[in-house]
């Protein structure tokens, strides 16, 4: 609990450079560091304005490709946005790609989400139908989407989660829900696996459930997942960790979740077992046939492997790496320093300046690129 609270410490902090923070000399109306913008979207299934937070990967405005979208419940409890937001852009690329985050502000509360005391549906129906006909519409018109989508949840937006899951599995590819509150209308989420539309799913589709072993939820996960053993359909998968004195709605849910997703989105270790280019873009060449969209071998991939392909010294590997990574990211930073050190390996000093210059006109404090130059030009 220590570790949870003090994450959630930090978050707290940093969420002063979140969504207001003091403004850029240069540019007053401007934040000098954000991790998320703030949107809304009129809701006439709702009846009601949206409130919404949105996050992008870091070099989304010049890379030339599609994102998968994560949506997340409750994202007006800033902390969890800005712990989330700050997971993606570190894991982005290296261990899951980079994904937009769509958060979905819940002002009045999560407890909305759930059903009435009287087990009436109605509202969280609603909400379903306002992410099928308006919420996914406007994001796939707004950004650049890649078409796979995943929905989290926590505590009593983790029930949505599941219930999303029951009464509309096609319309998220994995499902995240962090100590759900599954206690509510147990029988009624039963008989929906027994004889809802998950029961006829033909199309692959991932729920994953965290819980921690001290907020009493053991006994209800485990009844709702043995129900779930006996009638999923085949093309459904689902994944259990109970987490060890972690609390409600553990901190380190999002790493695990999205882990759990991506198991092998990057195997490679280049600085041990030096793989071929071709052999590299074929793995991601299967991801993409595995997830039904284009992953692109990610810039940080390629450039790693050709440094470790220059430190091996076959330059003509390397620079077909680099070559590559030029026409795949031609406006990637890493794709004109990798090229610019095939140069010096090759002893073209005056070519390697004018690359790593390049990477420093698309981004001046690149500061990789800026210890290179400086070692050439003395």
């Amino acid at each position: 609990m220590k570790i949870t609270k003090l994450l959630t410490l930090i978050c707290i902090i940093v969420l002063n450079t979140v969504f207001a923070q003091e403004k850029a000399e240069k540019d007053p109306d401007k934040p000098v560091v954000t991790l998320g913008e703030i949107s809304s979207l009129q809701s006439k299934v709702l009846n009601k304005t949206i409130p919404l937070s949105v996050h992008l990967p870091a070099n989304y405005d010049s890379a030339n490709k599609t994102y998968p979208v994560l949506y997340m419940l409750g994202s007006d409890y800033r902390a969890r946005f800005a712990m989330l937001a700050s997971t993606l852009d570190y894991m982005g690329e290296g261990q899951i790609p980079e994904m937009i985050l769509i958060g979905i502000d819940l002002p009045e509360g999560n407890r909305i989400l759930l059903p009435t005391r009287d087990q009436d549906t109605t509202i969280p129906d609603n909400y379903i139908n306002f992410f099928e006909t308006e919420l996914i519409p406007h994001v796939d018109d707004t950004y650049r989407t890649a078409p796979f989508r995943a929905l989290y949840g926590g505590s009593n937006s983790g029930f949505f989660c599941v219930y999303t899951l029951l009464n509309n599995p096609l319309l998220f590819n994995g499902y995240f829900a962090s100590s759900p509150s599954i206690m509510h209308i147990p029988k009624v989420l039963q008989q929906k696996i027994k004889t809802g539309p998950l029961k006829t799913l033909s199309e692959n589709r991932f729920l994953h459930i965290i819980y921690s072993d001290d907020e009493g939820l053991t006994n209800h996960v485990s009844e709702f997942t043995r129900v779930l053993a006996i009638h999923k359909p085949e093309s459904f998968t689902y994944k259990v960790d109970e987490l060890v004195n972690q609390g409600h709605v553990p901190a380190m849910d999002f790493t695990l979740f999205l882990l759990a997703l991506y198991p092998d989105f990057n195997p490679f270790n280049p600085g041990e077992n030096l793989e071929s280019l071709d052999k590299v873009t074929q793995h991601f060449d299967r991801l993409s046939k595995r997830y039904g969209y284009e992953i692109k071998t990610p810039i940080s991939v390629l450039f790693n492997l050709g440094f470790h392909t220059i430190r091996s010294k076959n330059l003509i590997a390397a620079e077909e790496i680099f070559q590559y990574s030029l026409e795949m990211y031609p406006e990637g930073k890493e794709s004109y320093l990798g090229m610019g050190l095939v140069r010096k390996a090759q002893g073209q000093l005056e070519s390697a300046k004018v690359m790593i210059k390049k990477a420093l006109t698309i981004d001046p404090n690149f500061s990789l690129a800026e210890r290179w130059l400086k070692r050439l030009e003395k």
